[in-house]
């Protein structure tokens, strides 16, 4: 079933849409850092898939109202929350030695 806004098109389908890749994006960049680290053991690799996995969480927080249940209003302070995280596991990765 594909969401109503999407297929008016418009500015809002094409945001929509765009958001999906983002999700779906963010969903391959963490099977990928997971695999990474199966292989590799860095303890780095594991917070940039945590990272990641928190992206993709993060969109689907966000994008919860369009494509699951309209109506539902999406806190910020949950999304800038874990828009925080994510930025903070980053930071460890880059930081810290293995």
């Amino acid at each position: 079933m594909i969401p109503s806004l999407i297929v008016a098109g418009g500015e809002e389908g094409t945001a929509a849409l765009l958001s999906l890749a983002v999700g779906i994006v963010a969903a391959v960049l963490l099977a990928l850092s997971l695999n990474a680290y199966r292989k590799t053991r860095l303890r780095r690799l594991l917070l940039v898939s945590a990272a990641f996995g928190f992206f993709a969480l993060s969109v689907v927080v966000r994008n919860i109202e369009i494509f699951v249940l309209p109506g539902i209003d999406v806190d910020e302070v949950l999304v800038t929350s874990l828009e925080l995280v994510m930025l903070l596991l980053f930071f460890l990765a880059l930081v810290l030695r293995d």
